[in-house]
């Protein structure tokens, strides 16, 4: 009925003030209402917190009271347990004490090893170049050269050839042999 009274207000143009003035007592219990509810919804929740906090301070006074009762021992059989294993541990002390004296004496000596093979290892080169240089030294102070075998060879047999070639051309060869001589004189004077 206020639909229609509200649409005929709004058809003619003007508000009805009494209408007006129901409607906002209607709306105003309404939202007097709405506002008690979540008033004491609010205070529900305070008084659950309240009674939560209660109860975590209750359970932590519980908690600190059980840990402080408690009390670390050692019964009489763990402690005799315990002394059996300081006897038997007496007799295996000196097999410790001698197995890492072993066992650095090893390392020592292997450090001692290694540093004396690399001395020997350089020491043994440098000794084996020092005679190379002293023995070509003295090839060479004699006048002497050092030749591959396979030059060597092919000289031995050119000589050899030539030698032969001079006992069956005896004629041929006395011109050789003065080529040879005139080469030499040359050579001489060149220097």
């Amino acid at each position: 009925m206020e639909d229609q009274n509200t649409n005929q207000n709004a058809g003619s143009g003007r508000l009805n003030p009494v209408e007006l003035l129901e409607q906002l007592k209607t709306t105003t219990e309404a939202l007097h209402r709405e506002s008690n509810n979540l008033n004491s919804g609010v205070s529900g929740m305070d008084e659950k917190l309240r009674e939560s906090r209660e109860l975590i301070d209750h359970s932590l006074k519980e908690l600190r009271e059980s840990v402080m009762d408690i009390k670390v021992g050692i019964s009489p059989e763990d402690l005799k347990k315990l002394e059996s294993y300081k006897d038997y541990f007496k007799h295996y002390k000196p097999v410790l004490y001698i197995s890492l004296f072993v066992m650095l004496s090893g390392w020592g000596l292997a450090i001692f090893g290694a540093y004396s093979g690399i001395k020997y290892y350089k020491e043994s080169v440098r000794t084996k170049q020092e005679i190379r240089g002293e023995v070509l030294q003295e090839i060479n102070q004699g006048g002497n050269v050092i030749v591959e075998k396979s030059k060597w060879d092919s000289y031995v047999e050119q000589s050899q050839v030539l030698r032969a070639w001079q006992k069956s051309n005896p004629k041929d060869s006395k011109s050789l042999e003065v080529y040879y001589k005139g080469y030499q004189d040359f050579k001489k004077g060149k220097k």
